[in-house]
């Protein structure tokens, strides 16, 4: 089942409970459920610049193409990269992104190149190569690779799809070797993973098969399981537009510590997160305001009680 997932902290876990969480206003905004791609939202409301503020302070902002593209971003929370900016090709694709330090000297860049369908990318810097990706059709195969500071291959992912675009095969290779190997299955709304692990001489010296996830339709959860013991860390929490209303993590220990509860209005749009860490006693709500042209324009947080607010303002083509 295909699930439509906000889940709006849960890749950033390590900054929760600070009080200050980098270009949290940007960060808010880019894990909304726009209901299609980012890129379709802002050339449908013909955006041209969004300015991200935390209070009436500036956090961020981005400009954007009329294709929806985004060609220049400003953080002023980011020391490491105050400014990017972005190029694309007349097939709208991304062929060079440039970084600047706080006082507009160049960091780093990148360059692409589009090769049999394969996106490959270069430094600027020494036109090394860094990475490569891209999909072999109708196979439905996936490849990844990076490379290290000399232009070596470092690491490659092979990824094997059905023609619904679920896992079936994952191999990881790493230093020309291969590493490991993971074998996906669906049997029963259930996902098993088998876990194949190889030595520096690319000989197999162990194979473990695990329960991975399990939903119950009927209660509209979904269940993730640890892959050393098959212990229960997360539950997902459903409704019947299959957008995510809760959040359940457990520790090792198989307690309890943390829930998410997402509200929605009519519109299915997010309007309120709460999030409690029981270990540390710690609350979170975040509540959204939208304008006229369905554009969030306003999230109030409160952190146990010390409120903050993060505005949107739009320019438009």
């Amino acid at each position: 089942m295909n699930r439509i997932l906000i889940l709006i902290f849960f890749a950033s876990q390590i900054a929760f409970g600070q009080s200050k969480i980098q270009h949290e206003p940007e960060r808010l905004f880019n894990k909304l459920d726009l209901g299609k791609q980012t890129s379709e939202f802002i050339k449908e409301h013909r955006i041209k610049k969004i300015t991200f503020l935390r209070d009436t302070v500036l956090s961020s902002s981005i400009e954007f193409d009329q294709n929806g593209n985004p060609i220049c971003e400003i953080g002023m929370e980011n020391d490491y990269v105050r400014k990017s900016l972005r190029k694309y090709d007349d097939q709208n694709r991304e062929i060079e992104e440039k970084h600047f330090n706080s006082d507009d000297s160049f960091r780093y860049g990148y360059y692409y190149k589009y090769v049999d369908g394969f996106q490959i990318i270069y430094k600027l810097k020494d036109s090394l190569l860094f990475r490569k990706s891209g999909i072999i059709k109708p196979e439905n195969i996936r490849i990844y690779s990076e490379y290290d500071e000399n232009g070596n291959l470092l690491l490659k992912n092979i990824y094997t799809h059905d023609d619904d675009m679920k896992y079936l095969l994952e191999t990881r290779f790493q230093n020309n070797r291969l590493h490991v190997q993971y074998r996906y299955e669906y049997l029963d709304n259930k996902k098993y993973v088998t876990k194949i692990q190889y030595d520096s001489n690319g000989t197999k010296v162990s194979e473990n098969r695990h329960l991975d996830e399990k939903e119950i339709a009927s209660e509209n959860k979904l269940y993730h399981y640890r892959d050393e013991d098959e212990s229960i860390f997360r539950i997902d929490t459903f409704d019947d537009q299959e957008k995510l209303t809760k959040m359940e993590l457990f520790d090792n220990d198989n307690e309890l510590y943390r829930i998410e509860i997402n509200s929605y209005n009519s519109k299915g749009q997010l309007i309120k997160v709460v999030e409690e860490n029981l270990k540390r006693d710690t609350k979170i709500e975040y509540v959204y305001n939208y304008d006229n042209d369905n554009r969030i324009e306003s999230i109030k947080k409160s952190t146990n009680g010390i409120k903050e607010i993060f505005n949107y303002e739009y320019k438009t083509y």
